[in-house]
Protein backbone atom coordinates (compact mmCIF):
# COMPACT_ATOMS: atom_id res chain seq x y z
CA UNK A 1 0.00 0.00 0.00
CA UNK A 2 1.02 3.57 -0.35
CA UNK A 3 -0.54 6.81 0.25
CA UNK A 4 -1.10 9.05 -2.75
CA UNK A 5 -1.71 13.02 -1.93
CA UNK A 6 -2.21 15.29 -5.24
CA UNK A 7 -2.05 18.78 -5.27
CA UNK A 8 -6.05 19.54 -4.61
CA UNK A 9 -5.27 18.18 -1.52
CA UNK A 10 -2.60 19.72 0.00
CA UNK A 11 -5.08 22.82 1.26
CA UNK A 12 -7.35 20.08 3.30
CA UNK A 13 -4.47 18.54 5.45
CA UNK A 14 -3.35 19.69 8.17
CA UNK A 15 -0.62 22.95 8.49
CA UNK A 16 1.64 20.59 10.55
CA UNK A 17 0.91 17.37 8.57
CA UNK A 18 1.89 19.26 5.18
CA UNK A 19 4.72 21.02 6.61
CA UNK A 20 6.19 17.55 7.54
CA UNK A 21 5.26 16.18 4.51
CA UNK A 22 6.81 18.56 1.81
CA UNK A 23 9.73 18.99 3.88
CA UNK A 24 10.54 15.51 4.39
CA UNK A 25 9.97 14.14 0.20
CA UNK A 26 12.86 15.23 -1.11
CA UNK A 27 15.08 13.24 1.74
CA UNK A 28 17.61 14.12 4.38
CA UNK A 29 18.94 17.25 4.32
CA UNK A 30 22.06 19.35 6.31
CA UNK A 31 21.52 20.53 9.66
CA UNK A 32 23.80 23.79 9.67
CA UNK A 33 23.75 26.68 12.25
CA UNK A 34 23.81 29.84 10.59
CA UNK A 35 25.41 32.96 12.28
CA UNK A 36 24.65 36.43 11.05
CA UNK A 37 25.19 39.61 13.21
CA UNK A 38 23.22 43.30 13.39
CA UNK A 39 24.36 46.54 12.27
CA UNK A 40 24.62 46.94 16.35
CA UNK A 41 26.97 43.80 17.04
CA UNK A 42 24.26 41.16 18.07
CA UNK A 43 25.00 37.87 16.95
CA UNK A 44 22.36 35.42 15.82
CA UNK A 45 22.61 32.23 15.07
CA UNK A 46 19.38 29.89 13.82
CA UNK A 47 18.75 26.38 12.76
CA UNK A 48 18.48 25.90 8.74
CA UNK A 49 17.86 22.68 6.68
CA UNK A 50 17.96 24.68 3.65
CA UNK A 51 21.79 25.07 2.92
CA UNK A 52 22.27 23.76 -0.77
CA UNK A 53 26.26 23.62 -2.98
CA UNK A 54 25.42 26.17 -5.63
CA UNK A 55 28.74 25.96 -7.75
CA UNK A 56 32.65 25.56 -6.63
CA UNK A 57 33.63 27.45 -9.07
CA UNK A 58 33.30 30.28 -7.52
CA UNK A 59 32.57 28.54 -4.61
CA UNK A 60 28.72 29.77 -4.23
CA UNK A 61 26.64 28.53 -1.55
CA UNK A 62 22.46 29.20 -1.03
CA UNK A 63 19.42 28.57 1.55
CA UNK A 64 16.46 30.10 1.77
CA UNK A 65 14.40 31.87 4.34
CA UNK A 66 10.94 31.92 4.68
CA UNK A 67 8.63 34.80 3.33
CA UNK A 68 9.11 38.07 5.64
CA UNK A 69 5.97 39.98 5.21
CA UNK A 70 4.66 38.88 8.79
CA UNK A 71 7.50 38.11 10.61
CA UNK A 72 10.91 39.57 9.53
CA UNK A 73 13.54 36.67 10.81
CA UNK A 74 16.80 38.05 12.55
CA UNK A 75 18.63 36.66 9.81
CA UNK A 76 17.15 38.57 6.91
CA UNK A 77 17.29 41.25 8.51
CA UNK A 78 20.90 41.34 9.61
CA UNK A 79 21.93 40.15 6.05
CA UNK A 80 20.57 42.93 5.03
CA UNK A 81 22.66 45.05 7.13
CA UNK A 82 25.77 43.28 7.33
CA UNK A 83 26.30 40.90 4.43
CA UNK A 84 28.56 38.41 6.67
CA UNK A 85 27.46 35.32 7.70
CA UNK A 86 29.11 32.02 8.59
CA UNK A 87 27.73 28.58 8.18
CA UNK A 88 28.20 25.52 10.55
CA UNK A 89 27.64 21.94 10.93
CA UNK A 90 25.59 20.61 13.63
CA UNK A 91 27.10 17.47 15.98
CA UNK A 92 25.12 14.70 17.32
CA UNK A 93 26.44 15.62 20.68
CA UNK A 94 24.84 19.57 20.61
CA UNK A 95 21.72 18.89 18.60
CA UNK A 96 19.32 19.37 21.77
CA UNK A 97 20.75 22.99 21.69
CA UNK A 98 20.66 23.33 18.36
CA UNK A 99 17.26 23.00 17.61
CA UNK A 100 16.47 25.06 20.26
CA UNK A 101 17.76 28.18 17.85
CA UNK A 102 14.34 27.45 15.95
CA UNK A 103 12.79 29.46 18.60
CA UNK A 104 12.04 32.94 18.75
CA UNK A 105 13.77 35.66 20.64
CA UNK A 106 14.19 38.99 21.15
CA UNK A 107 16.44 41.18 18.22
CA UNK A 108 18.37 42.16 21.27
CA UNK A 109 18.99 38.63 22.28
CA UNK A 110 21.94 36.85 20.97
CA UNK A 111 21.45 32.70 20.61
CA UNK A 112 24.83 32.39 21.74
CA UNK A 113 24.09 33.62 25.11
CA UNK A 114 20.51 32.31 25.94
CA UNK A 115 21.29 29.06 24.63
CA UNK A 116 24.96 28.48 25.34
CA UNK A 117 26.22 27.56 21.79
CA UNK A 118 29.81 28.70 22.37
CA UNK A 119 31.31 31.68 19.45
CA UNK A 120 34.42 32.21 18.50
CA UNK A 121 36.12 34.27 15.74
CA UNK A 122 38.39 33.12 13.77
CA UNK A 123 41.30 34.21 10.84
CA UNK A 124 39.85 38.14 11.25
CA UNK A 125 36.48 37.00 9.81
CA UNK A 126 33.95 39.56 11.20
CA UNK A 127 31.23 37.19 12.56
CA UNK A 128 31.88 34.51 14.92
CA UNK A 129 31.54 30.73 14.06
CA UNK A 130 30.16 28.05 16.55
CA UNK A 131 33.24 26.87 18.27
CA UNK A 132 32.08 22.96 18.54
CA UNK A 133 31.27 22.84 14.85
CA UNK A 134 33.91 20.62 12.90
CA UNK A 135 32.68 22.41 9.67
CA UNK A 136 32.81 26.23 9.44
CA UNK A 137 32.09 28.42 6.76
CA UNK A 138 32.19 32.34 6.39
CA UNK A 139 30.69 33.80 3.54
CA UNK A 140 29.33 36.71 1.74
CA UNK A 141 25.75 37.28 0.74
CA UNK A 142 26.28 38.61 -2.87
CA UNK A 143 22.47 38.08 -4.00
CA UNK A 144 18.98 37.47 -2.87
CA UNK A 145 16.24 36.04 -5.23
CA UNK A 146 13.09 36.22 -4.25
CA UNK A 147 11.00 33.04 -4.66
CA UNK A 148 7.27 32.38 -6.69
CA UNK A 149 6.18 30.94 -2.95
CA UNK A 150 7.56 34.63 -2.04
CA UNK A 151 10.39 32.73 -0.06
CA UNK A 152 13.85 34.30 -0.27
CA UNK A 153 16.87 32.50 -1.38
CA UNK A 154 19.92 33.74 -0.57
CA UNK A 155 23.01 33.13 -2.80
CA UNK A 156 26.28 33.50 -1.01
CA UNK A 157 30.32 33.63 -1.91
CA UNK A 158 32.68 31.25 -0.16
CA UNK A 159 35.58 33.57 2.02
CA UNK A 160 36.62 31.16 4.28
CA UNK A 161 36.67 27.07 5.12
CA UNK A 162 38.11 25.60 8.31
CA UNK A 163 37.18 21.64 8.85
CA UNK A 164 38.78 19.76 11.47
CA UNK A 165 41.82 17.92 10.23
CA UNK A 166 40.27 14.47 11.66
CA UNK A 167 37.44 14.24 8.76
CA UNK A 168 39.00 16.14 5.96
CA UNK A 169 39.97 13.42 3.65
CA UNK A 170 43.22 13.30 1.26
CA UNK A 171 40.97 13.64 -2.06
CA UNK A 172 39.05 16.65 -0.42
CA UNK A 173 35.90 14.89 0.81
CA UNK A 174 34.16 15.17 4.03
CA UNK A 175 33.57 11.90 6.53
CA UNK A 176 30.65 13.20 8.03
CA UNK A 177 30.37 9.72 10.03
CA UNK A 178 33.59 9.91 11.90
CA UNK A 179 32.79 13.51 12.12
CA UNK A 180 29.21 12.60 13.82
CA UNK A 181 27.34 15.14 11.48
CA UNK A 182 24.03 15.32 11.65
CA UNK A 183 21.13 15.43 8.80
CA UNK A 184 17.77 16.81 9.86
CA UNK A 185 13.85 15.57 7.73
CA UNK A 186 11.24 17.84 7.92
CA UNK A 187 11.52 20.34 11.13
CA UNK A 188 12.72 18.18 14.13
CA UNK A 189 13.66 14.57 13.16
CA UNK A 190 17.50 14.16 13.28
CA UNK A 191 19.59 11.58 12.05
CA UNK A 192 23.22 10.50 12.30
CA UNK A 193 25.44 9.95 8.98
CA UNK A 194 26.57 6.64 8.41
CA UNK A 195 28.77 5.98 5.02
CA UNK A 196 27.24 3.40 3.14
CA UNK A 197 30.13 2.79 0.09
CA UNK A 198 32.32 5.43 -2.14
CA UNK A 199 31.84 4.34 -5.46
CA UNK A 200 34.65 5.63 -8.82
CA UNK A 201 33.52 8.65 -10.68
CA UNK A 202 31.24 7.05 -13.82
CA UNK A 203 32.94 7.92 -17.65
CA UNK A 204 31.31 6.25 -20.64
CA UNK A 205 33.81 3.24 -20.45
CA UNK A 206 32.67 2.31 -17.13
CA UNK A 207 28.86 2.33 -18.16
CA UNK A 208 30.10 -0.12 -21.32
CA UNK A 209 31.61 -2.16 -19.36
CA UNK A 210 28.39 -2.66 -17.21
CA UNK A 211 26.19 -4.23 -20.40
Amino acid sequence: MASVFKNNDFDSLDKYFRINLINSITGLKPANLICSQSSSGIDNVAIFSSVVHLGSNPPLIGFTIRPQHKRKTDTCTNLRENPYLTINSIQNNFIDKAHLTSGKFNKDESEFDKIGINKIFLEDFNVPFVKESAIKSGLKKIKEIKLPNDCILIICSVKIIIIDDNILLNDGNIDFENGDIASISGLQSYYSSKNIKTLSYVSKSSIKDIK
